[in-house]
């Protein structure tokens, strides 16, 4: 499945998918087939098709899962390793052994990748160009390390401040860890509830979150659902999120690169949305009027002939119409089941 796709006149797929888009592809199959949308049988051929391309490739003696690959192409891809990528997709090889019918040629598959050698005193790292880099202050490093975890690999969170502490110094000390990362969006506070059982870390985060998007619409009527995703103009992908060390209530933009031009109070204004995919995540693990408002509003603007388009700009409630993507799509379905209760 490509990870872009750009339906309008002119448009293009974006043949690159990174882990974290494959995860979403495996967690999005596993969704299809238990509410019904496919039947076994397909689904099987689906994950046999998937599975040869990420057996990883060797670098520096190492064998590690491929920061990117190819969908058009076979077993084709760079030779990077991406942490936060690589516990998404651990999350989502948990979720299908889980779902079984392919036990053995997971953990075979697991097993044959060097993760050991990544993970340095504890913290999950990257290679990046042949060099070892740190993704441990990452709002995704939390959900890798637990990630990890689940396939016997040791890791630590910075989000694990609760012991020794009281409560409210526990949520406190998180909070103070949070915001020295950066805004805090949807995404993966709830890929974790929905994936592997929400951590206490992680439910309080959630909270404080939703907590915030339903008081600034209940002040100002604006509707706020913030994530990663893409949007269908420049810089084409944002991470979106709550600000916790701000002054006032900030929802804050950044971008892969941290360009400066990108986080501007103008430019977050101008391109703030509504995250279609987290709208569908927080119907399933809050229920509550708002859950229900972002979901009927998103049933309304973001619906296509092909799934769901990734974002609805709050500004102008204009929907990224003819842009989805992968992820989106993917985290839609296994939200639907979660909520139906077909998740296993």
């Amino acid at each position: 499945c490509p990870a872009t796709v750009n339906s309008s006149p002119g448009g293009r797929l974006h043949e690159t998918v990174t882990m974290w888009d494959v995860g979403s592809h495996f967690n999005g199959l596993i969704a299809a087939t238990q509410i019904g949308l496919l039947d076994r049988k397909a689904f099987e051929t689906h994950i046999r098709k998937i599975l040869p391309n990420i057996a990883g490739r060797v670098s520096q003696g190492r064998r590690l899962p491929q920061g990117w690959i190819r969908t058009d192409r076979h077993r084709w891809g760079n030779k990077n390793f991406d942490g936060s990528d690589g516990g998404r997709l651990l999350a989502s090889l948990d979720n299908l052994r889980r779902f079984g019918g392919f036990e053995d040629r997971l953990d075979e598959l697991v097993g044959s990748w060097n993760l050991q050698e990544i993970v340095v005193d504890g913290r999950i790292h990257s290679v990046i160009n042949e060099k070892l880099v740190s993704s441990y202050v990452s709002h995704s490093a939390h959900y890798s390390a637990i990630a990890f975890r689940r396939w016997g690999i040791a890791a630590k969170s910075p989000y694990e401040v609760f012991q020794g502490n009281s409560r409210t110094d526990g949520q406190m000390a998180l909070l103070e860890a949070t915001s020295d990362i950066g805004p805090i969006g949807a995404e993966p506070l709830l890929l974790e509830a929905m994936e592997l059982g929400i951590s206490p870390e992680s439910a309080y985060l959630a909270d404080v979150l939703y907590s915030a998007q339903l008081e600034e619409y209940r002040e100002t009527g604006q509707l706020i659902c913030v994530s990663e995703g893409p949007i269908d103009r420049s810089p084409w992908f944002t991470y979106q999120g709550l600000q916790l060390d701000a002054a006032t209530r900030t929802w804050a933009t950044d971008t892969v690169g941290k360009e400066p031009e990108y986080r501007t109070p103008e430019f977050r204004d101008s391109h703030l949305v509504v995250s279609s995919k987290s709208a569908f995540l927080w119907a399933a693990h809050q229920p509550h009027d708002y859950s229900d408002i972002l979901l009927r509003h998103v049933r309304e603007k973001s619906k296509t002939e092909n799934g769901f388009s990734s974002s609805i700009f709050v500004k102008t409630g204009r929907a990224t119409e003819a842009y989805t993507d992968l992820n989106t799509n993917g985290v839609i379905l296994q939200a639907i089941a979660h909520r139906l209760g077909a998740a296993g």
